[in-house]
Protein backbone atom coordinates (compact mmCIF):
# COMPACT_ATOMS: atom_id res chain seq x y z
CA UNK A 1 0.00 0.00 0.00
CA UNK A 2 1.36 3.44 -0.87
CA UNK A 3 0.36 6.67 0.81
CA UNK A 4 0.04 10.13 -0.63
CA UNK A 5 0.22 13.04 1.79
CA UNK A 6 -1.15 16.40 0.60
CA UNK A 7 -0.80 19.56 2.65
CA UNK A 8 -2.52 22.75 1.53
CA UNK A 9 -4.13 24.20 4.62
CA UNK A 10 -7.58 22.80 3.86
CA UNK A 11 -6.76 19.64 1.94
CA UNK A 12 -6.99 16.37 3.87
CA UNK A 13 -4.38 13.65 3.92
CA UNK A 14 -5.56 10.53 2.19
CA UNK A 15 -4.31 7.14 1.14
CA UNK A 16 -4.37 5.56 -2.29
CA UNK A 17 -5.68 2.07 -2.79
CA UNK A 18 -3.27 -0.55 -4.23
CA UNK A 19 0.41 0.07 -4.67
CA UNK A 20 -0.26 3.42 -6.38
CA UNK A 21 2.74 5.42 -7.44
CA UNK A 22 0.30 8.04 -8.61
CA UNK A 23 -0.13 11.27 -6.70
CA UNK A 24 -0.50 14.92 -7.28
CA UNK A 25 0.04 18.41 -6.22
CA UNK A 26 -0.17 21.70 -7.86
CA UNK A 27 0.59 25.15 -6.69
CA UNK A 28 -3.13 25.79 -7.06
CA UNK A 29 -5.06 22.63 -6.41
CA UNK A 30 -8.35 21.17 -5.47
CA UNK A 31 -9.17 17.48 -5.53
CA UNK A 32 -12.00 16.50 -7.86
CA UNK A 33 -15.17 15.26 -6.23
CA UNK A 34 -14.96 11.61 -5.21
CA UNK A 35 -16.07 9.62 -2.18
CA UNK A 36 -14.02 10.38 0.92
CA UNK A 37 -11.89 13.10 -0.70
CA UNK A 38 -12.09 16.71 0.43
CA UNK A 39 -12.83 19.44 -2.13
CA UNK A 40 -11.39 22.91 -2.57
CA UNK A 41 -12.42 25.39 -5.26
CA UNK A 42 -10.33 28.10 -6.91
CA UNK A 43 -10.76 30.52 -9.76
CA UNK A 44 -8.95 29.98 -13.08
CA UNK A 45 -7.43 32.91 -14.92
CA UNK A 46 -7.05 32.26 -18.68
CA UNK A 47 -3.46 32.25 -19.93
CA UNK A 48 -1.89 31.70 -16.51
CA UNK A 49 0.41 28.85 -15.50
CA UNK A 50 1.54 27.29 -12.23
CA UNK A 51 4.40 25.18 -10.84
CA UNK A 52 3.98 21.70 -9.43
CA UNK A 53 6.41 20.65 -6.70
CA UNK A 54 6.76 17.65 -4.46
CA UNK A 55 8.90 14.81 -3.12
CA UNK A 56 9.13 11.16 -4.14
CA UNK A 57 10.10 8.60 -1.48
CA UNK A 58 10.80 4.86 -1.52
CA UNK A 59 8.31 3.11 0.76
CA UNK A 60 10.62 0.22 1.70
CA UNK A 61 13.62 2.35 2.71
CA UNK A 62 11.94 5.67 3.53
CA UNK A 63 14.71 7.37 1.59
CA UNK A 64 14.34 9.89 -1.24
CA UNK A 65 13.93 8.52 -4.76
CA UNK A 66 16.78 10.21 -6.62
CA UNK A 67 16.69 11.04 -10.31
CA UNK A 68 13.40 9.27 -10.99
CA UNK A 69 10.88 10.37 -13.58
CA UNK A 70 7.83 12.39 -12.57
CA UNK A 71 5.21 13.00 -15.23
CA UNK A 72 2.10 15.16 -15.34
CA UNK A 73 -0.48 13.64 -17.67
CA UNK A 74 -3.55 15.55 -18.74
CA UNK A 75 -6.70 13.68 -17.78
CA UNK A 76 -8.70 12.70 -20.89
CA UNK A 77 -12.40 13.37 -21.08
CA UNK A 78 -14.78 10.69 -19.86
CA UNK A 79 -15.92 10.18 -23.45
CA UNK A 80 -12.42 9.37 -24.72
CA UNK A 81 -12.31 5.99 -26.50
CA UNK A 82 -8.60 5.47 -27.21
CA UNK A 83 -5.11 6.43 -26.13
CA UNK A 84 -4.36 8.86 -28.94
CA UNK A 85 -1.55 11.36 -28.57
CA UNK A 86 -2.75 14.53 -26.94
CA UNK A 87 -4.46 12.90 -23.96
CA UNK A 88 -1.36 13.58 -21.93
CA UNK A 89 2.07 12.20 -21.18
CA UNK A 90 5.48 13.69 -21.81
CA UNK A 91 4.92 17.22 -23.01
CA UNK A 92 1.22 16.77 -23.75
CA UNK A 93 -0.57 19.36 -21.68
CA UNK A 94 1.37 18.60 -18.51
CA UNK A 95 5.14 18.34 -18.29
CA UNK A 96 7.78 16.17 -16.69
CA UNK A 97 10.85 16.37 -14.51
CA UNK A 98 13.39 14.28 -12.63
CA UNK A 99 13.85 14.37 -8.92
CA UNK A 100 17.04 15.68 -7.35
CA UNK A 101 19.32 14.20 -4.70
CA UNK A 102 16.73 14.92 -2.03
CA UNK A 103 13.88 13.38 -4.06
CA UNK A 104 12.20 16.71 -4.76
CA UNK A 105 10.94 17.89 -8.13
CA UNK A 106 9.44 20.97 -9.74
CA UNK A 107 7.39 21.08 -12.93
CA UNK A 108 6.93 24.61 -14.18
CA UNK A 109 4.62 26.32 -16.64
CA UNK A 110 1.69 24.02 -16.05
CA UNK A 111 -1.49 25.27 -17.68
CA UNK A 112 -4.77 25.18 -15.72
CA UNK A 113 -6.54 21.85 -16.04
CA UNK A 114 -6.89 18.36 -14.57
CA UNK A 115 -3.85 16.08 -14.30
CA UNK A 116 -2.64 12.72 -13.16
CA UNK A 117 0.85 12.74 -11.60
CA UNK A 118 2.98 9.67 -12.28
CA UNK A 119 6.28 8.74 -10.67
CA UNK A 120 8.19 5.69 -11.79
CA UNK A 121 11.45 3.98 -10.82
CA UNK A 122 13.06 0.63 -11.71
CA UNK A 123 12.00 -2.08 -9.29
CA UNK A 124 8.89 -0.25 -8.12
CA UNK A 125 5.32 -0.91 -9.16
CA UNK A 126 3.91 1.41 -11.80
CA UNK A 127 0.39 2.77 -11.58
CA UNK A 128 -0.60 1.24 -14.89
CA UNK A 129 0.15 -2.28 -13.63
CA UNK A 130 -1.78 -1.60 -10.41
CA UNK A 131 -4.85 -0.54 -12.36
CA UNK A 132 -4.46 -3.44 -14.78
CA UNK A 133 -4.65 -5.88 -11.88
CA UNK A 134 -7.85 -4.25 -10.67
CA UNK A 135 -9.37 -4.34 -14.16
CA UNK A 136 -8.50 -8.04 -14.35
CA UNK A 137 -10.38 -8.49 -11.07
CA UNK A 138 -13.51 -6.87 -12.53
CA UNK A 139 -13.15 -3.16 -11.74
CA UNK A 140 -14.83 -0.76 -14.17
CA UNK A 141 -13.59 2.58 -15.47
CA UNK A 142 -15.98 4.35 -13.13
CA UNK A 143 -14.58 2.41 -10.16
CA UNK A 144 -11.02 3.32 -11.06
CA UNK A 145 -11.67 6.97 -11.87
CA UNK A 146 -13.09 7.61 -8.40
CA UNK A 147 -9.89 6.40 -6.76
CA UNK A 148 -7.47 8.16 -9.08
CA UNK A 149 -5.75 11.02 -7.20
CA UNK A 150 -6.67 13.72 -9.73
CA UNK A 151 -5.71 17.35 -9.26
CA UNK A 152 -7.02 20.55 -10.75
CA UNK A 153 -4.48 23.25 -11.56
CA UNK A 154 -5.76 26.77 -10.99
CA UNK A 155 -4.20 30.21 -10.79
CA UNK A 156 -3.59 30.69 -7.06
CA UNK A 157 -2.55 28.85 -3.94
CA UNK A 158 0.44 26.79 -2.79
CA UNK A 159 1.17 23.38 -1.31
CA UNK A 160 3.31 20.25 -1.49
CA UNK A 161 2.97 16.51 -2.05
CA UNK A 162 4.84 13.38 -1.03
CA UNK A 163 4.59 10.37 -3.37
CA UNK A 164 5.56 7.00 -1.93
CA UNK A 165 6.68 4.23 -4.30
CA UNK A 166 6.24 0.62 -3.28
CA UNK A 167 8.76 -2.04 -4.29
CA UNK A 168 7.43 -4.76 -6.54
CA UNK A 169 8.21 -8.44 -6.77
CA UNK A 170 11.17 -9.91 -8.68
CA UNK A 171 11.40 -12.94 -10.95
CA UNK A 172 14.97 -13.87 -11.86
CA UNK A 173 17.01 -16.79 -13.10
CA UNK A 174 19.22 -18.08 -15.92
CA UNK A 175 18.77 -19.32 -19.47
CA UNK A 176 21.04 -21.83 -21.16
CA UNK A 177 21.12 -23.73 -24.42
CA UNK A 178 20.82 -27.51 -24.47
CA UNK A 179 24.62 -27.80 -24.72
CA UNK A 180 25.05 -25.93 -21.43
CA UNK A 181 26.23 -22.61 -22.87
CA UNK A 182 24.52 -19.42 -21.61
CA UNK A 183 21.72 -17.98 -23.73
CA UNK A 184 22.81 -14.34 -23.98
CA UNK A 185 20.92 -11.32 -25.29
CA UNK A 186 17.57 -13.13 -25.07
CA UNK A 187 14.33 -11.40 -24.04
CA UNK A 188 12.38 -12.83 -21.09
CA UNK A 189 8.88 -11.64 -20.19
CA UNK A 190 6.89 -12.09 -16.99
CA UNK A 191 3.62 -13.04 -18.66
CA UNK A 192 0.51 -12.98 -16.42
CA UNK A 193 -0.80 -16.53 -16.10
CA UNK A 194 -4.24 -15.23 -17.09
CA UNK A 195 -4.41 -12.80 -20.01
CA UNK A 196 -5.00 -9.15 -19.15
CA UNK A 197 -8.44 -7.66 -19.70
CA UNK A 198 -8.44 -4.63 -22.00
CA UNK A 199 -8.04 -1.39 -20.06
CA UNK A 200 -11.30 0.62 -20.36
CA UNK A 201 -11.44 4.15 -21.73
CA UNK A 202 -10.45 6.75 -20.76
CA UNK A 203 -7.88 4.99 -18.55
CA UNK A 204 -6.35 3.31 -21.58
CA UNK A 205 -4.60 6.63 -22.20
CA UNK A 206 -2.61 6.22 -18.98
CA UNK A 207 1.04 5.90 -19.93
CA UNK A 208 2.38 2.37 -19.58
CA UNK A 209 5.81 2.07 -17.96
CA UNK A 210 6.56 -1.53 -18.83
CA UNK A 211 8.86 -3.31 -16.40
CA UNK A 212 7.63 -6.78 -17.26
CA UNK A 213 10.69 -7.88 -19.25
CA UNK A 214 14.45 -8.20 -19.16
CA UNK A 215 17.30 -9.27 -21.45
CA UNK A 216 19.80 -11.93 -20.42
CA UNK A 217 23.37 -10.82 -19.78
CA UNK A 218 26.63 -12.51 -20.78
CA UNK A 219 25.99 -15.28 -18.24
CA UNK A 220 22.44 -15.88 -19.43
CA UNK A 221 21.06 -14.28 -16.27
CA UNK A 222 17.88 -12.19 -16.22
CA UNK A 223 16.04 -10.20 -13.57
CA UNK A 224 12.50 -8.84 -14.00
CA UNK A 225 11.56 -6.29 -11.36
CA UNK A 226 8.67 -4.05 -10.35
CA UNK A 227 5.98 -6.73 -10.59
CA UNK A 228 2.70 -6.47 -8.69
CA UNK A 229 1.78 -9.60 -6.79
CA UNK A 230 0.22 -12.37 -8.85
CA UNK A 231 0.82 -15.48 -10.93
CA UNK A 232 3.29 -15.29 -13.82
CA UNK A 233 4.74 -17.52 -16.50
CA UNK A 234 8.32 -16.79 -17.63
CA UNK A 235 8.21 -16.47 -21.42
CA UNK A 236 11.38 -16.56 -23.51
CA UNK A 237 11.17 -14.88 -26.92
CA UNK A 238 13.52 -15.80 -29.75
CA UNK A 239 13.28 -14.25 -33.20
CA UNK A 240 15.60 -15.98 -35.68
CA UNK A 241 15.58 -15.04 -39.37
CA UNK A 242 14.69 -17.83 -41.75
CA UNK A 243 16.22 -17.53 -45.22
CA UNK A 244 14.52 -18.67 -48.42
CA UNK A 245 15.65 -19.03 -52.03
CA UNK A 246 16.45 -15.81 -53.83
CA UNK A 247 17.55 -14.12 -50.64
CA UNK A 248 14.04 -13.64 -49.26
CA UNK A 249 13.35 -14.29 -45.63
CA UNK A 250 10.88 -14.07 -42.80
CA UNK A 251 11.12 -13.76 -39.05
CA UNK A 252 9.00 -15.95 -36.78
CA UNK A 253 8.67 -15.60 -33.03
CA UNK A 254 9.70 -18.66 -31.03
CA UNK A 255 8.16 -18.70 -27.57
CA UNK A 256 9.55 -21.00 -24.90
CA UNK A 257 8.01 -21.02 -21.44
CA UNK A 258 9.40 -21.96 -18.04
CA UNK A 259 10.22 -25.66 -17.80
CA UNK A 260 11.22 -25.48 -21.49
CA UNK A 261 7.76 -26.03 -23.02
CA UNK A 262 6.36 -24.43 -26.17
CA UNK A 263 2.76 -23.87 -25.04
CA UNK A 264 1.84 -21.51 -22.22
CA UNK A 265 -0.86 -23.89 -20.99
CA UNK A 266 1.86 -26.49 -20.27
CA UNK A 267 3.98 -24.13 -18.15
CA UNK A 268 3.88 -23.95 -14.35
CA UNK A 269 3.16 -20.41 -13.08
CA UNK A 270 5.28 -18.66 -10.48
CA UNK A 271 3.37 -16.97 -7.64
CA UNK A 272 4.84 -13.85 -6.03
CA UNK A 273 3.66 -11.22 -3.57
CA UNK A 274 4.72 -7.58 -3.51
CA UNK A 275 8.34 -7.41 -2.36
CA UNK A 276 9.06 -11.11 -3.00
CA UNK A 277 12.18 -12.12 -4.90
CA UNK A 278 12.08 -15.40 -6.81
CA UNK A 279 15.53 -16.01 -8.29
CA UNK A 280 15.60 -19.77 -8.88
CA UNK A 281 14.25 -20.05 -12.43
CA UNK A 282 16.40 -22.17 -14.74
CA UNK A 283 15.21 -22.60 -18.32
CA UNK A 284 16.91 -24.82 -20.90
CA UNK A 285 16.33 -23.77 -24.51
CA UNK A 286 16.24 -26.97 -26.56
CA UNK A 287 15.02 -26.35 -30.10
CA UNK A 288 15.34 -29.99 -31.14
CA UNK A 289 11.62 -30.36 -30.42
CA UNK A 290 10.82 -27.90 -33.23
CA UNK A 291 10.28 -29.00 -36.81
CA UNK A 292 9.98 -27.74 -40.38
CA UNK A 293 6.82 -27.76 -42.50
CA UNK A 294 7.46 -27.45 -46.24
CA UNK A 295 5.75 -28.04 -49.54
CA UNK A 296 4.78 -26.73 -52.95
CA UNK A 297 1.87 -24.54 -54.06
CA UNK A 298 0.22 -25.50 -57.36
CA UNK A 299 -2.21 -23.66 -59.59
CA UNK A 300 -5.35 -25.42 -60.81
CA UNK A 301 -5.69 -22.81 -63.59
CA UNK A 302 -4.07 -23.80 -66.87
CA UNK A 303 -1.22 -21.56 -67.95
CA UNK A 304 -0.76 -19.99 -64.51
CA UNK A 305 1.65 -20.80 -61.70
CA UNK A 306 1.98 -19.53 -58.15
CA UNK A 307 5.13 -17.41 -57.93
CA UNK A 308 4.66 -15.57 -54.64
CA UNK A 309 2.52 -15.54 -51.52
CA UNK A 310 2.64 -16.74 -47.93
CA UNK A 311 1.96 -19.93 -46.00
CA UNK A 312 0.86 -19.54 -42.37
CA UNK A 313 0.37 -21.91 -39.43
CA UNK A 314 -1.86 -21.14 -36.42
CA UNK A 315 -2.22 -23.61 -33.55
CA UNK A 316 -5.88 -24.63 -33.23
CA UNK A 317 -5.74 -24.57 -29.41
CA UNK A 318 -3.40 -21.62 -28.83
CA UNK A 319 -3.52 -18.75 -31.32
CA UNK A 320 -0.32 -17.25 -29.88
CA UNK A 321 1.57 -20.14 -31.50
CA UNK A 322 1.77 -19.05 -35.11
CA UNK A 323 4.43 -18.74 -37.78
CA UNK A 324 4.67 -18.27 -41.51
CA UNK A 325 6.94 -18.52 -44.53
CA UNK A 326 7.07 -16.94 -47.97
CA UNK A 327 6.13 -18.73 -51.17
CA UNK A 328 9.05 -18.26 -53.56
CA UNK A 329 9.12 -17.85 -57.34
CA UNK A 330 9.16 -21.62 -57.83
CA UNK A 331 6.03 -22.04 -55.67
CA UNK A 332 7.88 -23.61 -52.75
CA UNK A 333 7.46 -22.68 -49.07
CA UNK A 334 9.15 -23.66 -45.82
CA UNK A 335 8.13 -22.83 -42.25
CA UNK A 336 10.76 -23.52 -39.59
CA UNK A 337 10.69 -23.90 -35.79
CA UNK A 338 7.23 -25.45 -35.55
CA UNK A 339 6.39 -27.22 -32.25
CA UNK A 340 4.30 -30.39 -32.22
CA UNK A 341 0.58 -29.71 -32.37
CA UNK A 342 -2.46 -29.37 -34.60
CA UNK A 343 -2.53 -26.35 -36.90
CA UNK A 344 -4.57 -24.58 -39.50
CA UNK A 345 -2.35 -24.21 -42.56
CA UNK A 346 -3.43 -21.27 -44.73
CA UNK A 347 -1.88 -20.39 -48.08
CA UNK A 348 -2.41 -17.37 -50.29
CA UNK A 349 -0.58 -16.66 -53.52
CA UNK A 350 -0.22 -14.62 -56.66
CA UNK A 351 1.56 -14.81 -60.01
CA UNK A 352 2.67 -12.68 -62.90
CA UNK A 353 -0.06 -13.44 -65.44
CA UNK A 354 1.91 -12.53 -68.57
CA UNK A 355 4.95 -10.64 -69.79
CA UNK A 356 5.49 -8.05 -72.48
CA UNK A 357 8.70 -7.36 -74.38
CA UNK A 358 9.89 -3.80 -74.45
CA UNK A 359 12.06 -1.18 -72.85
CA UNK A 360 12.06 -0.38 -69.15
CA UNK A 361 13.39 3.04 -68.21
CA UNK A 362 15.48 3.12 -71.37
CA UNK A 363 16.73 -0.44 -70.99
CA UNK A 364 15.67 -3.33 -73.19
CA UNK A 365 14.26 -6.47 -71.65
CA UNK A 366 11.15 -8.24 -70.42
CA UNK A 367 8.78 -6.32 -68.19
CA UNK A 368 6.19 -8.18 -66.06
CA UNK A 369 2.59 -7.11 -66.45
CA UNK A 370 -0.05 -6.91 -63.74
CA UNK A 371 -0.23 -9.88 -61.38
CA UNK A 372 -3.12 -12.28 -60.85
CA UNK A 373 -4.19 -13.54 -57.45
CA UNK A 374 -5.48 -16.86 -56.20
CA UNK A 375 -8.22 -17.75 -53.76
CA UNK A 376 -6.76 -18.60 -50.32
CA UNK A 377 -6.85 -22.23 -49.24
CA UNK A 378 -6.58 -23.81 -45.80
CA UNK A 379 -6.42 -27.23 -44.23
CA UNK A 380 -5.79 -28.87 -40.87
CA UNK A 381 -2.27 -30.16 -40.32
CA UNK A 382 -0.81 -32.23 -37.48
CA UNK A 383 2.88 -31.90 -36.63
CA UNK A 384 4.36 -34.75 -34.60
CA UNK A 385 7.94 -35.65 -33.75
CA UNK A 386 9.39 -35.17 -37.24
CA UNK A 387 9.46 -32.64 -40.05
CA UNK A 388 6.48 -32.46 -42.38
CA UNK A 389 7.65 -32.29 -46.01
CA UNK A 390 6.26 -32.72 -49.51
CA UNK A 391 2.93 -31.00 -48.89
CA UNK A 392 0.99 -30.13 -52.03
CA UNK A 393 -1.40 -27.15 -51.87
CA UNK A 394 -3.70 -26.34 -54.79
CA UNK A 395 -4.88 -22.78 -55.39
CA UNK A 396 -7.59 -21.62 -57.78
CA UNK A 397 -7.44 -18.32 -59.66
CA UNK A 398 -9.52 -15.60 -58.01
CA UNK A 399 -11.11 -14.88 -61.39
CA UNK A 400 -12.75 -18.31 -61.50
Amino acid sequence: MSSVAISDGSVDTWRMRGWGVLAAFVATVFLLASPGIAQQSASVTPGTTASVTGTVMYGDTQRPARFVQVDLQAVPSASATNSARGFGGFGYGGGFARTGLDGTFTIQNVAPGDYWVLATAPGYVSERTVLQGQVNAGATAADLMTQMPTVHVSASGSGSIVVTLQRGAVIAGKLQWEDGSPATGVDVIADPAVADVAMPAPLNSLRAYSQMRATTDDRGAFRITGLPGGDYVAEVQLRPTVQFGGGRGATNMIRIYAQGVFHKADAKPVTVKAGDERDDLRIVLDLSGLHTVSGHVNSTTAGMSVQSGRASLVDTTDATVQMSGAVNAAGDFSIAYVPAGTYTLSVQGSTQAATSVGGYRGRGGTTPSTSATFKPASQTLTVGDTDVTGLGINLTSASQ
